[in-house]
């Protein structure tokens, strides 16, 4: 069979929040603890700094000779070139050009702007807010007091953020990859949940195999999934074990075409044991399955890949992706009804469900 990717074309993608890096990335990038810092997102080179209007994201390249502004610093309200000192306030505009400070500035010294915000100790941009139609993703123990929450250092794939978010959702794979660690080899046939949309979100649960000789550490009970297209997992599991919640909120950052920078924040209500000793597990669940997920080829998701009906997760999150894709080219309200449409499978009732075409919740965003 011929190989072909899905998407000839990620353009779409542009639309959707991102997280770019850390808030502690940011702080230790300079001594001023407020950047620059040089980050990439879909093969675009973008500067982050924390400006006192806020967070501010533009495109990495002075408009006077081309010097990458993260090499500058944070000069005042200004981020400051490192070449000629050209400053660019929160808009991208040039400010001040210390040569000719007499004279005026020309009407194209202008830096492109993102938009920016912080959330959950990550930093995000949009690229795109033409079409006023995303959030930034849900992540559940945000507001959630009783759960003791970690921000892992990030961590970085040769795969595409299709792979990744496939592989985190993936039941088939836990017995053969993760054996031991996350599941028992024997619990290889998992069933065929049924998926709601909601909100821009994918939302399904898994009830995981009982009894299973795993660590005591393991996330291992009821997988409630709240997925924010395009790449945001929120997994919050009900312990078998103890009956606490833990929840794993894994985003990816699509650096470029085969290449993914990936966030990972945990929460736990159990939280008198080590917080290293969590991380460690994560680190060695990501340890089994990176190999495994950098060897598919071609990096993009293709065209001739079999598929069985175990395979439902994925096929439907490919499915409303093509949709995405195909409505973007459409214009704003063809992407709105794609993406926040309501189809409920399950039978379950959400309060949120509406079928409006408003986001899930206001952004505090700096544009």
């Amino acid at each position: 069979m011929q190989q072909s990717a899905i998407f000839q074309d990620k353009s779409y993608l542009r639309h959707f929040w991102h997280p770019v890096c850390t808030v502690e990335e940011l702080e230790k990038a300079k001594p001023s603890g407020v950047g620059p810092i040089a980050v990439k997102l879909l093969n675009e080179q973008i500067v982050v700094a924390k400006l006192p209007s806020g967070y501010v994201a533009m495109h990495d390249r002075c408009a006077h000779r081309s010097a990458k502004l993260s090499a500058g610093a944070v000069n005042g309200d200004s981020v400051q070139c490192p070449y000629h000192g050209w400053e660019y306030d929160a808009e991208g505009k040039c400010k001040f050009i210390p040569a000719c400070p007499s004279a005026p500035i020309p009407s194209k010294a202008v830096v492109k702007k993102f938009d920016c915000a912080e959330r959950y100790g990550l930093i995000w941009v949009r690229l795109d807010s033409s079409f006023e139609s995303t959030s930034i993703p849900y992540f559940s123990g945000a507001d959630n007091k009783k759960l003791r929450v970690v921000v892992q250092e990030p961590y970085w794939w040769d795969a595409t953020a299709e792979r990744r978010w496939e592989n985190f959702t993936d039941f088939s794979h836990f017995a053969f990859v993760h054996p031991g660690t996350l599941f028992d080899p024997n619990n290889a046939a998992p069933p065929i949940v049924p998926m709601d949309r909601v909100n821009g979100q994918f939302r399904f649960v898994y009830e995981t195999p009982p009894g299973m000789d795993v660590p005591d550490e393991a996330p291992i009970g009821t997988f409630s999934y709240t997925c924010t297209m395009p790449f945001a997992i929120n997994l919050e599991v009900r312990k078998y074990t103890t009956d606490s919640i833990h929840v794993l909120f894994n985003v990816s950052c699509p650096v470029d075409d085969t290449r993914t920078k990936n966030f990972l924040i945990f929460g736990r209500e159990k939280s008198d044991d080590s917080d290293h000793m969590h991380i460690a597990f994560n680190n060695l669940v990501f340890a089994e399955d990176q190999p495994v997920i950098e060897s598919q080829w071609p990096a993009e998701i293709s065209t001739d890949e079999v598929s069985v009906s175990t395979d439902k997760v994925s096929l439907q999150y490919r499915k409303w992706l093509r949709e995405l894709d195909q409505a973007s080219r459409q214009g704003r309200d063809a992407f709105r009804e794609a993406l926040l449409t309501p189809q409920i499978e399950s039978g379950r009732a959400y309060p949120d469900a509406t079928g409006t075409h408003q986001p899930p919740w206001t952004e505090c965003v700096n544009r």
